[in-house]
């Protein structure tokens, strides 16, 4: 029992009457003891019951999670395995063999062909680039969805984000064909807002003056009323466009770029007829050869220095492994 002129609240239970401030019964509904002493002063001291359930809301609240336990913490979790497939991918190399001159070979970090990792966005902007360099600034039509957090949870969304596209994109064409227009072609790429956690999707029409009603694709993208924004410009470069998004990667936080990895979804994503270009069928220059881990260059690299002519990117590895540059 406490004891005269100490009030302790323990639970929501007690979370009522005009004493409590939004503040504290916060702090009590997340399992926080608040005790309050009556003195001259309102004195308030906060001592958390369960660390670990805070420390993993607090978690999934900077990932933009909403703050419920169970799913703070499944969000802290999902968070937690990204991490970890991250620093083991950091560890990784591939050695590539050349098809042309097999006593060539090169090894490369896998990180450097991740979008998790700097040198992996900068090279998906640079394929970016090779493909659709040709498709110069002109005309287009721009398009943004959105989801609304009252009628989907967060989780939902990022799993349901790219089945819903293509959806849009086969109503559209549907609905465009009836009508005896042509079929669309577009660039699509995913965005995270940072206020929601949620994702967004723009997408750009190039060569495009009209795409259709709003109400038609408010109504296939099926959420709230003003969730679907259409703009046209008379000058839009898809390159820069796609390109601009891929660059803000580097902002998303852990909790977004966890949610692409778990449900393995396309950052960004081409018509059919962007990937069909003639000139870009041409045979592979390398093939694998196998993989090895950083933390053992010790003992591979020597081995394949004696048993290739050549080991491109060889120095800059053993600058990195035995003199340390930061990278790993």
């Amino acid at each position: 029992m406490p004891r005269d002129g100490v009030k302790v609240i323990t639970g929501p239970g007690n979370c009522q009457g005009p004493a409590l401030s939004p503040l504290v019964a916060e702090a009590v509904r997340l399992g926080w003891r608040i005790v309050s002493v009556q003195a001259r002063l309102p004195w308030v001291y906060l001592l958390p019951l369960n660390s670990d359930k805070r420390n993993s809301a607090d978690l999934a609240v900077s990932q933009g999670v909403p703050r419920d336990p169970e799913v703070s913490e499944a969000a802290a979790a999902k968070v937690r395995a990204f991490r970890e497939y991250r620093q083991e991918l950091a560890g990784k190399v591939i050695i590539m063999e050349n098809r042309a001159c097999p006593s060539t070979v090169k090894v490369i970090r896998q990180a450097d062909s991740s979008r998790y990792f700097p040198e992996g966005r900068k090279r998906l902007r640079a394929k970016i680039l090779r493909r659709m360099g040709r498709w110069s600034s002109g005309a287009g039509v721009l398009l943004t969805c959105t989801y609304d957090p009252k009628l989907i949870s967060i989780e939902d969304a990022w799993k349901d984000v790219g089945g819903r596209c293509g959806r849009l994109t086969d109503a559209l064409n549907v609905w465009r064909k009836r009508g005896g227009m042509s079929k669309v072609r577009g660039i699509r790429v995913l965005e995270v807002q940072k206020r929601t956690g949620y994702p967004h999707v723009h997408v750009v029409f190039p060569g495009l003056r009209w795409l259709a009603p709003i109400g038609k694709l408010t109504e296939w993208w099926s959420q709230a009323s003003n969730s679907v924004d259409l703009a046209y410009r008379d000058s839009v470069n898809p390159v820069g466009y796609v390109c601009k998004y891929i660059s803000k990667l580097e902002g998303w936080s852990d909790g977004a770029l966890a949610e692409i990895w778990r449900n393995r979804t396309r950052l960004y994503s081409m018509s059919r007829d962007y990937y069909v270009v003639a000139d870009e069928k041409r045979f592979p220059e390398w093939s694998f050869r196998r993989s090895a881990r950083l933390a053992r260059a010790g003992f591979w690299l020597p081995e394949l220095v004696a048993e290739y002519e050549t080991v491109l990117g060889c120095n800059e590895l053993a600058m990195e492994v035995y003199l340390g540059s930061g990278k790993g």
